[in-house]
């Protein structure tokens, strides 16, 4: 008999709460599985090795937490991938049986960087002078910058 395998949860945008409806990386409503977060897939695979996991672990969600970045590593692609999810690609059907809660988010986000333009230019200005500065700082080391 099969035994039922664990799912991992989804990571939220930053400015989602964590008590909406939280689903899984393969989809499923996260209150009707079993789940781990992504952090406790990482250090299964770190601890019984990949193919061990794979008997423990949902293989669609193992297979996009490789595929997507989070926020913290890479928030272009965590919002792509919110993107894709909520609207479809170029390369699958057009969605619209997801809603349209990225882009009511999308537009209130804009909203309000209007309404705050000179803190959103500030701010903007302060991370291009951070990253000048440390790309001026591994120059003089002779270290590449990240």
């Amino acid at each position: 008999m099969k035994e039922p395998v664990d799912h991992i949860l989804r990571p939220l945008l930053p400015w989602r709460s964590g008590d909406e409806q939280r689903i899984t990386e393969c989809g499923l409503n996260a209150s009707k599985a079993q789940t781990i977060t992504r952090d406790d897939f990482h250090a299964r695979v770190k601890s019984l090795g990949r193919q061990r996991t794979a008997m423990l672990t949902c293989m669609t969600c193992s297979e996009t937490v490789r595929r997507w970045s989070t926020w913290e590593d890479d928030p272009r692609l965590a919002l792509g991938r919110e993107i894709e999810w909520e609207a479809g690609s170029a390369y699958w059907r057009a969605r619209n049986d997801r809603g349209e809660r990225l882009k009511d988010e999308l537009l209130v986000i804009a909203a309000l960087v209007d309404a705050h333009r000179g803190e959103f230019e500030a701010m903007l200005t302060e991370k291009a002078k951070r990253r000048e500065w440390i790309a001026r700082k591994a120059a003089l080391k002779g270290t590449p910058n990240d």
